[in-house]
């Protein structure tokens, strides 16, 4: 089944249920960017929860067309997680 999820629905619709993923998570996008997700009472950067994810065990591919920018760049360092647990 496919839906399409338009505008701001992504974070209602996706973003805000990776927090429960179990298993495995796959993203693809054309652009990936340096975004900020609500965690608990916090806003934080999107990596630091798939971070978490794969600390918890999940399995993650980020799959991107574009060259991701340098704040994103900057936020993927400060989690060495990201280095050797993202899948290929």
């Amino acid at each position: 089944m496919l839906t399409f999820i338009p505008n701001t629905a992504h974070y209602t619709e996706v973003l805000s249920r990776v927090q429960s993923v179990k298993h495995t998570l796959w993203i693809g996008t054309a652009d990936i960017k340096d975004l900020y997700v609500e965690m608990g009472k916090e806003k934080k950067p999107f990596l630091a929860l798939i971070a978490q994810l794969i600390r918890r065990g999940v399995e993650v591919r980020l799959i991107h067309a574009k060259e991701p920018g340098p704040n994103f760049r900057e936020d993927f360092d400060k989690y060495h997680v990201l280095f050797y647990g993202l899948r290929e």
